[in-house]
């Protein structure tokens, strides 16, 4: 079998420990530094399955490149002065060993690598492991409740422990028929309906798809790739013909608060992928259904990608894939801790769930109000900016998610939450499912939320500008606007958030600025163009990620963004994603190698493919080059118009990043309308501090402290 090619992944740490704020979880940011080439006569010593100070499970894949003046039969190699010399095999040159350490302790453990003898010239080198369980922790702070998958369920894998792991994996096989569906591969011959398939390394293989699942984080991993029954599988060493190197992530949308282990990843048994020879890997906690936070989503992917490595081997690079919030995880996980997948495939996406959910928050406060004010639908639908009265609906979906009104069915009721009757039960609220993130009320004992905040805000402002609503409406409305208290309860006065929990919003990383590793990774996302429908995927998205991008880099080499017809012309558009980000991610590595000292923006503007841009396919099929821009009259815009949401028709910035604004005194000179003396009395009653400052940036507004954020309660 032919020797892998590894990738080097140089780890070296550094830690910076910090509070952000009074009763904030307690930060500590550990980013890999990039480093020289190493002198001739040292060890390198690196951890390629992942980094060293996040190992978990116990296990280590090392790669030791060995100087020109020693020999690599005289190479020992031990951790805490045991010997693991025989884990260790020569790859590549044959001057590097590959290993897979393992049986390491909890915690610290220290790998030292020398030659034979301690002579004049004989090198040594040593390298700290920190391991942690392979139920977690790792980053994303204390567990929290979690209710195991149900016996008699296709996704129990058997007797589970407190943490719902079980003893090992389970692996099956399917294979695909000559007619086009998966089927369950039978004991015996190879039936005579199974396809074959040409992957993308240009082997024609049985169409036979190896699947692996267990546990890792407590959540339920898949792992798929294309493997015939009785030949050797992959591993760190060896490589088969049915595996092209490349490693596909998976994402699923939605958003929930489950306190579950799920029932379903990101999907493993995509035709897309598994027969161009991608391996897929995904988790039940990389779906937002099951798990809307996107902390524990990145370690658990994280935690599955090292275990991936560690038993297949290392991918050449890995592309995140999913749609809707499915997106979303993939560029704040991009963002906050980079390297964890390489290239973001996106589709129907938004920057982030904190942001995102402001307006359907507003939503309901806007169709609450519309009554009063005298809104007809036209009206009301111009003030929240969207495409159709019904889009509103569907962003109230994000709106639930912060405060519902009860727990899923598998939450027993014994154990929820009662003001009265148990008052420390399981709340099934944002707030408390990622309390890790943003801390706890010391006042309340729940998780601390940012309330949506509406002091300041002028809802409707821009169609006050236009004629399109009259000031006795405008007026009326914002009077009725009112907010949330911070068990989500409707109050008739504007809600004020907490400043502290909106600074960690944007020092955490999520409300996605682009300030972390996306200014460097690579993202294509598209877009099916469903605005009119009432679709709350509306294509706004792409431009408030754009305009976030070129804020935090002054350029956006690093994002291409298409807009299409929904359905076929939308598949063929991702398929295209998947061609063109495989091209763009081969491309980088190849000029990493050989240009080293430039910098991964760099490397990533200048390895894009030539014709890789922004642009639309018409419904006509034909295919427009063209930046993304707010422009009405581009010819995207005119085949896919843009529209907006209430933020933004409050006078908001079309990067939709700001949750609190700064305030500044209301002018009754800079409205084009005239207000009587009854109607300005009642405006200075509803802003009695002033009306949102728009042209400063947001109150808390700070950008991402670091990369790689632990996070530990106080």
């Amino acid at each position: 079998m032919p020797q892998k090619n590894h990738r080097r992944l140089k780890v070296a740490i550094t830690a910076v420990i910090g509070c952000i704020a009074a009763m904030t979880p307690t930060i500590a940011s550990a980013t890999p530094a990039s480093s020289a080439a190493p002198p001739q006569k040292t060890f390198d010593v690196d951890v390629v399955s992942g980094r060293s100070d996040m190992v978990s499970g116990g296990d280590a894949l090392v790669r030791v490149a060995v100087p020109r003046n020693v020999p690599p039969h005289q190479v020992r190699i031990n951790v805490d002065g045991r010997d693991v010399t025989a884990r260790f095999r020569p790859v590549e040159d044959g001057r590097t060993l590959l290993g897979l350490v393992d049986e390491l302790a909890p915690g610290d453990n220290m790998l030292e690598v020398r030659s034979n003898g301690q002579g004049k010239g004989r090198p040594n080198a040593t390298l700290p492991l920190v391991n942690h369980p392979a139920a977690g922790p790792v980053f994303s702070g204390p567990h929290i409740k979690l209710f195991c998958t149900a016996s008699g369920s296709p996704w129990n894998l058997g007797p589970v422990d407190e943490d719902c792991h079980v003893a090992k994996p389970q692996v099956t096989y399917r294979y695909r028929t000559t007619t086009g569906g998966f089927a369950d591969l039978p004991d015996g011959p190879l039936p005579g309906n199974l396809a074959t398939t040409t992957t993308t390394s240009g082997e024609t293989v049985p169409y036979i798809v190896r699947v692996e699942r267990g546990t890792i984080n407590r959540a339920v991993y898949e792992i798929a790739m294309l493997h015939e029954p009785g030949t050797p599988v992959p591993d760190p060493w060896t490589a088969t013909a049915g595996w092209n190197n490349r490693l596909v992530y998976t994402f699923g949308g939605a958003c929930g608060i489950g306190y579950t282990q799920a029932t379903s990843t990101g999907g493993v048994m995509d035709d897309t992928l598994l027969s161009r020879g991608y391996a897929v890997a995904s988790s039940t906690f990389n779906v937002f259904a099951n798990n809307c936070n996107d902390v524990t989503s990145a370690e658990t992917a994280m935690m599955v990608k090292e275990h991936f490595s560690e038993t297949y081997g290392v991918p050449d690079f890995t592309m995140g894939w999913g749609g809707s919030a499915g997106t979303m995880q993939q560029l704040l996980i991009a963002n906050g801790y980079p390297g964890i997948i390489d290239g973001v495939i996106g589709q129907i996406g938004y920057p982030d769930e904190r942001s995102t959910t402001v307006s359907g928050h507003e939503c309901r406060f806007i169709s609450q109000a519309a009554g009063a004010a005298g809104l007809s639908t036209a009206q009301r639908t111009a003030v929240t900016g969207f495409g159709s009265p019904n889009t509103c609906g569907g962003y109230q979906f994000f709106d639930s998610v912060d405060w519902p009104a009860t727990c899923p069915n598998h939450v027993p009721a014994a154990l929820r939450y009662h003001p009265v009757d148990n008052p420390d039960g399981i709340r099934c609220a944002m707030a408390d499912f990622i309390s890790n993130v943003y801390g706890v009320d010391e006042t309340t004992g729940f998780g601390r939320p940012i309330i949506p905040d509406t002091v300041g805000v002028q809802y409707g402002l821009g169609t006050l500008k236009e004629g399109v609503i009259s000031p006795e409406q405008f007026v009326t409305l914002n009077e009725r606007i009112g907010g949330l208290d911070v068990e989500g309860n409707r109050t008739p006065h504007r809600t004020s958030a907490n400043v502290d929990a909106i600074e960690v919003a944007y020092s955490t990383g999520r409300v996605n600025q682009f300030d972390g590793g996306l200014r460097w990774t690579p993202i294509i996302e598209t877009r099916g163009y469903t605005d009119p429908g009432g679709d709350f995927h509306d294509r706004f998205r792409s431009w408030t990620m754009r305009e976030r991008i070129v804020k935090a880099n002054g350029n956006a080499d690093n994002h291409i963004s298409v807009t299409t017809s929904p359905g076929a012309a939308a598949n063929a558009a991702q398929l295209q994603a998947l061609r063109d980000m495989d091209a763009w991610l081969t491309a980088r590595a190849a000029l990493a190698a050989t240009r080293p000292n430039l910098d991964d923006a760099e490397l990533t503007r200048l390895s894009r493919p030539d014709g890789l841009a922004d642009g639309c396919i018409a419904p006509d099929g034909e295919r427009i080059v063209e930046e993304l821009t707010l422009d009405p009259a581009a010819r995207c815009n005119e085949l896919y118009p843009y529209h907006r949401n209430p933020r933004v028709v409050a006078g908001g910035p079309t990067s939709s990043d700001v949750l609190k604004c700064r305030l500044q005194p209301l002018d009754r000179a800079a409205y084009p309308v005239t207000f009587t003396d009854e109607q300005w009395q009642r405006l200075q009653a509803v802003f009695p501090g002033g009306v949102c400052d728009w042209s400063q940036p947001g109150v808390g507004q700070v950008p991402i402290s670091s990369t790689w954020i632990r996070f530990q309660q106080t």
